[in-house]
């Protein structure tokens, strides 16, 4: 039997809000009524040809959300303090829900009239959940296409157990900025396999993709949301990132849940403190090492902005934790703002409340690192820092073009966890670079070199 559409305006929606400002006439009611049709039917395709005013909305098994334009879509009223969109059956354990669609729209999540978390009078780490603009936990075929999400409070999408989700067009816009607000974008957690992020663009104020199998869990309540989950992730796909300005370009986590065939290729604008983080965040020092297997990072041309989290150092690229296998390739860092490392493999913690889960790296494959430096910046950092264990590292078709001498190192070894036991240098150029090579406490093991110019 086809699915049943139903425009937003043929129904007692007053459709009479904005999705820049909000106001109007409440119509959750009005449009959960149809909402709810889908376990009648059998399913429900509601058509928003205009701007509701909600106050949060439930979605079931086969039922697309479908607004018209950028103008057409959801303003979450004042003081809801819950998601514009959550799917009808929660879970942890299973997948309830299958096959949910949302295409087009503006969902405005109101983030200044919101409680980041509740209850409200409590830490963070002490609450029932975070207030996240669209959830989803237990989900199957999920597809969310050309979307703009507009000022989360704190994630614009949390999505646990899930299964085939695909996500693509996606925009995230935040002019209502609260510093340390947790406003990340989508924001992934295990169990999941089979993840699509293409062309996710705009700004968010803390993690602007966190792929994070077991983010902070600690056998207790899961702060986030009780029906949030953790555990493996495997099989994704993120391609075309254009961040503006977020705090943290995308960052995957394992403290023992494994991520596996992880892929992120074609990444470019400008990011503040951290770009890619990937790490086994031993929160309050539990003695989890992190579980990586295969990631590759292809194409990542981005410039940094100021710093504006200083609890740890600056970097492109940060490794903590078990890793069988990191490959990065045509990786570009051009006229830093700074001197943060490109590549920073870690050792001791240097963080609060986070144990020390120093790199244990099998495979580090550096295959195109591209350094073009006209800038006047003072390079007192080496450009890749390995304070971890690194058993194979190949860095290799590498250019250090700096316009002026920076009296640079290239690649040093630091500290009781660093080691590298053997590497490969093949195919490389530097102008204005002051040193190759520091290993002052002779902690590589081996060392071959061919082709190396400058």
């Amino acid at each position: 039997m086809p699915t049943k559409v139903i425009y937003a305006s043929q129904t007692d929606a007053k459709l009479d809000s904005n999705v820049l400002t909000g106001g109007g006439t409440d119509d959750t009611l009005a449009l959960q009524k149809v909402l709810d049709l889908s376990q009648e039917l059998g399913g429900i395709h509601l058509v928003v040809d205009g701007a509701a005013l909600i106050t949060g909305l439930i979605v079931h098994s086969n039922t697309t959300i479908e607004c018209l334009n950028k103008a057409c879509g959801f303003y979450l009223a004042d003081h809801s303090n819950r998601p514009l969109i959550t799917n009808a059956n929660p879970s942890a354990q299973e997948i309830v829900d299958r096959n949910i669609t949302l295409i087009g729209g503006t969902y405005n999540h109101n983030c200044i009239h919101q409680a980041h978390h509740l209850p409200e009078d409590v830490h963070y780490s002490q609450a029932d959940l975070f207030v996240v603009a669209i959830s989803f936990f237990g989900v199957e075929n999920l597809l969310v296409r050309d979307v703009t999400i507009r000022n989360q409070r704190t994630f614009a999408f949390l999505i646990t157990n899930w299964q085939r989700v695909t996500m693509e067009n996606i925009c995230l816009e935040l002019p209502d900025f609260i510093h340390g607000g947790n406003q990340d974008g989508i924001h992934v957690q295990g169990p999941g396999r089979f993840l699509i992020l293409k062309n996710i663009q705009g700004s968010t104020g803390d993690d602007f993709i966190a792929i994070n199998a077991d983010e902070e869990f600690l056998g207790g309540k899961n702060f986030f949301h009780p029906k949030a989950s953790t555990g493996p992730v495997t099989d994704v796909v993120v391609d075309t990132v254009m961040v503006n300005d977020a705090a943290q370009i995308l960052r995957v986590l394992s403290r023992e849940s494994i991520v596996d065939r992880i892929f992120v290729k074609n990444v470019s604008g400008n990011y503040r403190s951290f770009g890619f983080y990937l790490s086994a965040w031993d929160y309050l020092s539990k003695g989890y090492p992190g579980n990586f297997g295969t990631l590759l990072f292809e194409n990542i041309n981005v410039r940094q902005t100021k710093a504006d989290y200083t609890y740890t150092e600056p970097f492109l690229f940060r490794i903590s934790g078990h890793h069988r296998s990191l490959m990065l390739k045509n990786i570009y860092y051009v006229d830093p703002a700074d001197d943060r490392y490109i590549i920073y493999v870690e050792g001791e913690s240097d963080i609060k409340d986070i144990g020390t889960t120093p790199a244990e790296v099998d495979s580090l494959l550096i295959d195109g690192l591209h350094i073009n430096d006209n800038s006047k910046t003072f390079q007192s950092r080496p450009y890749l820092m390995v304070k971890g264990h690194v058993r194979h590292m190949i860095v290799r078709n590498a250019e250090v073009l700096n316009r002026e001498s920076k009296n640079a190192i290239f690649l040093a070894t630091d500290g009781k966890y660093a080691k590298i036991d053997q590497l490969f240098l093949y195919n490389m150029i530097t102008a204005n670079v002051g040193q190759l090579i520091s290993d002052r406490d002779g902690k590589i093991t081996t060392c071959h070199s061919t082709n190396i110019f400058g």
